[in-house]
Parts: structure tokens; sequence; C-alpha cells
């Protein structure tokens, strides 16, 4: 039977948010940074899976709650992209990490640490993540009888907060990830799943978790994913 994680906390703008940690006493350690959004909840047990297989790979993880996502008793729509890129900082600091692995629109989080070694999965830009709630959200407003297009919500979204797949998204975060990119990083190794053909560093078979309609698990690719990291970190 596997181990439970445990919750930890690290320090940020004064307040305490919480991290789920696995094998902490490791001496290799990593932090992952969760996707956003709806993809988080998607893959939040994939995640878990990850952790589990990079304890028995004898590898310590960490899992982050950015503020205003889970537990957090900050509300998400008074935070920011650069709040997110703080946190990250800021819990990789104190738990002396320095090899980051991010997910989906997670890297978008990891560009206040440069100088760290990057591991990235199936990275995406803001805009992207963005039009597809967006696209989502025009199709709920239909449904319920109302005519809106994804030009006139994300004008709306830059002056108000707006709320997109359940998540009330304040207007300084919707046009801070609606210009950020896929950050070029001076150490990293992206990974893709193979059916994904752009540009990589490797591939691994599994599922695209993210565009299920409800969470789900591929305990394979976590497997996967965790060996391609024990791999990396071994270089």
């Amino acid at each position: 039977m596997n181990p439970v994680p445990a919750f930890v906390s690290y320090e940020f703008a004064g307040r305490e948010e919480l991290c789920l940690c696995a094998g902490a006493q490791s001496l290799r350690r990593i932090l992952l940074v969760p996707p956003l959004f709806d993809e988080m909840n998607r893959m939040r047990k994939m995640l878990v899976d990850v952790m589990h297989s990079l304890e028995a790979l004898d590898i310590g993880s960490f899992l982050p709650d950015l503020p205003g996502t889970n537990e957090s008793f900050v509300a998400l729509e008074t935070v920011t992209l650069s709040d997110w890129q703080n946190a990250v900082k800021a819990c990789a600091q104190q738990n002396d990490i320095s090899h980051i692995a991010s997910f989906r629109g997670g890297v978008l989080a990891v560009a206040g640490l440069p100088s760290a070694s990057h591991w990235i999965f199936n990275p995406v830009k803001g805009a992207t993540l963005l039009r597809t709630m967006l696209r989502t959200k025009v199709a709920s407003d239909k449904e319920s009888g109302f005519s809106t297009s994804v030009a006139e919500l994300t004008s709306r979204a830059e002056a108000n907060p707006l709320e997109l797949a359940g998540n009330i998204v304040g207007s300084d975060l919707f046009k801070q990830l609606n210009s950020a990119g896929i950050p070029a990083l001076a150490k990293q190794r992206i990974v893709r799943l193979d059916s994904d053909n752009k540009p990589c560093d490797g591939q691994i078979q599994g599922s695209a978790l993210w565009l299920r309609a409800e969470p789900d698990e591929d305990p394979a690719m976590s497997a996967a994913i965790a060996q391609d990291i024990n791999e990396w970190l071994g270089l």
C-alpha cells in the first residue's frame, strides 16, 4: 500500500499556503507545478500517482496549492500571474528545491526560477488556456439562452472579474495570462505525449487527461512520467 502524502505549508505574502509532499526526507527533491484552472482538477489524481511513483524511486516531491486554488483562503479574483510565479519561487526556496516539473499551464508560473532545472510536460500558452475556457462559456451561455462571443467576453474579462469554467478570473490575471507565452528556460527538458508532433526532448505514451470531461487517471503514464524525471535527475 502506498504511503499517504502529507500536507505541509509554505509561506507567501504573509500567509501559509498548503503543499502536498511525499518522500520529503529524500536527498533528491522536485517541485511539481500543477496545471491551471479546470485542468488542475482533471489531472490531480495523476499528479498524486506521479508522487507515489517518485517516492518509490527515492525522490521527494512537493505539490503546492497556488494562491487562490484548492485549499487556499485567497480569493482567486484577486490573484495575478505574478503572484503564482512568486509563490512557486517561495515554495521552492523554502524547501531547498532546484528542480522543477511543471505540467501544462503550470509552466507559466515558473518564470521566477530561471536558474533552476526545469522538466516541462505538454506546455501551453496562457492565451490557449483562456480561449478554451472562453469558448466553453460561449457554449454554456447559448444553452442558457444568452448570445455571447469570445471577443465580447474577452473585453469584459479585461475590465472586470469574469467566471470561466467555475473560476472567477480577475482582470489582471486574465490580461497577464493572455500575453503569457511558454518561457524559454536555460536548463529545460520538454516532454510531450507521443501523439503530439510539436518539438520536444522526449515523448511518453499516455492520455490527454486535461481534455476529459471528468477527472481521470492513467497509472501507466504517471509511472512513465516518474521514470523520465528519475532519469533526468540522474543526468
